[in-house]
């Protein structure tokens, strides 16, 4: 009897140490109760394995302290791989998702045949500090997106734009950084900073998402709105 308590209460420690630990940290807490069913699962499989291999060694005493660090070790196996399994993922969880708004866009294709024509803009997300979808005064934000080259030629000299339209002032947007060449079936990923003045009125912007050449020609392109908020 006091074998099992003692195993019980050595269990029930090991599963209080490591639940604290992850309280902690609420970006990584996953499932409670899914961290508490890998906890009791991995303390049974745990102690019971372990009491055998110290029975086999040293008699009862090693499968007494075998069992209890088998049940150590299990409860916090058990409930670290469920924690990890049902974390959820933040920047998915928290990101606005901006679907496709505008037709694909090309400028004057025949006139200036290029590899860029060839470029397409992939899965943006727009991210904001308070997660809120609002851009708010003083608040710093990103917008994240993909290049894909669904051409058979090398593009080079590509230029990522990121731009305001409707004249919203207090708006201040990263300068854009060209992307000295994008493989056919190949694609990069740009992330842009946003962020809005203390002064920044109540109200909507739109965003352009686009992509240049070294002159400034634009060809794929997309818009969305968000509000803002003073």
């Amino acid at each position: 009897m006091k074998k099992l308590i003692s195993m019980h209460f050595i269990g029930i420690l090991a599963l209080t140490i490591l639940c604290s630990g992850c309280s902690t940290n609420r970006m990584a807490a996953g499932d409670p109760g899914a961290v508490l069913a890998g906890a009791a699962i991995g303390g049974n499989v745990g102690g019971a394995i372990g009491g055998l291999i110290g029975e086999n060694n040293r008699g009862w005493r090693g499968g007494y302290r075998g069992s209890a660090i088998g049940t150590i070790v299990g409860t916090i196996a058990g409930a670290a791989i469920a924690n990890a399994a049902t974390a959820p993922k933040q920047t998915e969880e928290y990101s606005y998702r901006v679907e496709r708004t505008q037709p694909t866009y090309n400028s004057r294709p025949e006139a200036r045949p290029s590899a860029i024509n060839n470029l397409k803009i992939r899965n943006i997300r727009f991210i904001d500090d308070s997660r809120d979808h609002v851009i708010n005064a003083g608040e710093n934000c990103k917008v994240v997106f993909e290049i894909m080259n669904e051409g058979s030629r090398t593009a080079f000299n590509v230029v990522p734009v990121v731009a305001e339209v409707t004249g919203m002032k207090h708006i201040y947007i990263s300068p854009s950084v060209m992307i000295e060449q994008i493989a056919p079936r190949e694609g990069v990923k740009y992330t842009a900073s946003i962020s809005a003045g203390e002064r920044i009125k109540t109200g909507e912007v739109i965003f352009r998402i686009a992509v240049a050449d070294e002159n400034g020609e634009e060809y794929d392109w997309q818009e969305f709105s968000l509000p803002t908020q003073r």
